[in-house]
């Protein structure tokens, strides 16, 4: 009976243990929860902060390539142009089929409608030869004068409503503007060729006159002629429409937000300059293409609370290897030379406990840079850096091997165990060569090990050689040496 009731009272006992460690189990992972959820929502709100902040950087670079692109197409033709220029201007008669054949020639494509010349008294030639007044619609005094350009929207033929964009580049004989050879694109032609693809293509493109404010290439549905007409609702307190409005026409970089009349959503807008010309680049996309990417985030969310507990296991294999790779670095910043990738003082200082005892062969090679401080001081301390890299890297080069230390500003040794006296000459003749190549010496002093000589009299013996090669030099220049 005694012995059922402390049965009893035992499982009581683990019961409660089991009651209370269950509690704690379902708290914590209330508690889990909980902040998932709120890591959740407050990620989804981030997200779309971050979303809006980051749609101006995306369009500042969309825009930089639209002009990017754009200004290609239009320096490609102009570079065809001036050579067409050059050969024209060569040629015997401007009327000749010599020049008729070079226009006939010209690659009209989706871009480019029309090839044409622009001569003395206003007189038109087709890419037939074929030749007619222009009745007012371009003079060539007017832009003869402005040499290489690209124009305004200019008249095409007697339709007011054709309007075209001409690339225009002087023809030039004894220095002498002898007529003017031209490209037409129509806005149209340009804007298929050229249509940059903005939020996957649910974005807009005007190409602006600054000096006019006129509208010169339209990519949106809207027949807008002059920026200043923009259908513009302030939306931002920080972006009203006088003031956007004036810097495009000032050619400033800027982003504003607005509304319109038409749609029922927000626009974000980037304007920056073109560098062929007077124009600006505005390139405005709507708030729905904006936050696209944003409406697939709950499935995020989900995925977000499946990888925390992932992410547990993993951040802690990854400090281990992180505590492993700090070690790692902070011995290797320890030993290594940042300048040079060589081995550093601390190591050659280890290195040379270990050669006690094993010296049976070993050639000792003292370097000192020549110049350095001169160096320095005439042409500054990234030049000297420069120097000292190559020495470094020559003496890899030529003398391999993982003994070659940086144990002072400008002074290397180096250790050699494996090559003879001729092989190390040879090695030395190859060094100096290559830094005379470059303009760059250095004094080298080698020591042999002999029998009963010590390490640090082998490096001693190496070094005063080294000096007696550096007061050489200096002697040569007429110059005293630096100690």
């Amino acid at each position: 009976m005694d012995t059922e009731m402390e049965d009893s009272n035992e499982k009581k006992k683990q019961n409660r243990f089991l009651t209370t460690r269950q509690i704690r189990y379902a708290a914590a992972t209330a508690i889990v929860l909980l902040s998932l959820l709120g890591l959740s929502a407050a990620f989804v709100i981030r997200v779309y902060f971050m979303t809006e902040s980051s749609c101006y950087e995306d369009l500042a670079v969309t825009t930089e390539d639209a002009i990017t692109d754009l200004e290609t197409k239009f320096r490609s033709d102009r570079t065809t142009l001036r050579v067409m220029a050059g050969l024209i201007g060569n040629a015997d008669d401007i009327a000749s089929l010599e020049v008729s054949g070079y226009l006939t020639n010209y690659d009209i494509n989706s871009m480019i409608t029309q090839i044409g010349m622009l001569l003395p008294g206003d007189v038109l030639v087709n890419s037939k030869g074929r030749r007619t007044k222009t009745d007012g619609e371009i003079s060539f005094e007017a832009e003869s004068k402005q040499g290489e350009h690209i124009s305004r929207l200019q008249a095409a033929g007697a339709n007011p409503a054709n309007q075209v964009i001409r690339n225009y580049v002087p023809i030039r004989k004894d220095g002498i503007c002898i007529g003017v050879l031209y490209s037409s694109a129509s806005p149209s032609s340009i804007a298929k060729a050229w249509l940059p693809s903005i939020y996957n293509k649910k974005g807009s493109c005007y190409v602006v006159d600054r000096k006019t404010g006129e509208v010169l290439i339209n990519t949106s549905s809207d027949p807008i002629s002059n920026i200043r007409d923009i259908d513009f609702i302030q939306t931002d307190a920080a972006y009203a429409k006088d003031g956007t409005v004036s810097n495009i026409l000032d050619g400033k970089k800027g982003y504003s937000v607005f509304s319109s009349q038409l749609a029922s959503e927000k626009f974000y807008m980037c304007y920056l300059p073109f560098s062929i010309e007077d124009w600006e680049m505005v390139v405005f996309v709507p708030e729905s293409a904006v936050f696209s990417a944003v409406d697939p985030i709950r499935n995020w969310m989900y995925l977000l609370i499946a990888s925390v507990a992932v992410i547990v296991l993993l951040y802690a294999l990854w400090l281990i290897r992180e505590i492993r790779a700090a070690l790692a670095d902070a011995e290797q910043k320890a030993n290594i030379d940042v300048l040079t990738g060589l081995p550093n003082r601390n190591r050659y200082e280890g290195y040379l406990k270990t050669l006690e005892g094993s010296r049976d062969k070993l050639i000792c090679l003292y370097i000192d840079a020549n110049g350095l401080h001169e160096l320095n001081n005439s042409k500054g301390h990234f030049a000297g850096d420069q120097m000292l890299r190559f020495i470094a890297d020559t003496l890899k080069v030529e003398f391999g091997g993982e003994h070659i230390y940086r144990i002072g500003g400008d002074e290397f040794i180096v250790f050699l165990s494996d090559k003879t006296e001729t092989e190390v000459e040879h090695c030395l003749k190859n060094f100096n060569d290559a830094l005379q190549r470059n303009d760059y010496h250095a004094a080298v002093g080698t020591s042999e090990y002999e029998g009963g000589m010590s390490v640090d009299h082998l490096i001693e013996h190496a070094e005063k050689a080294m000096y007696e090669s550096k007061q050489k030099y200096y002697e040569q220049l007429g110059k005293v040496m630096r100690v």
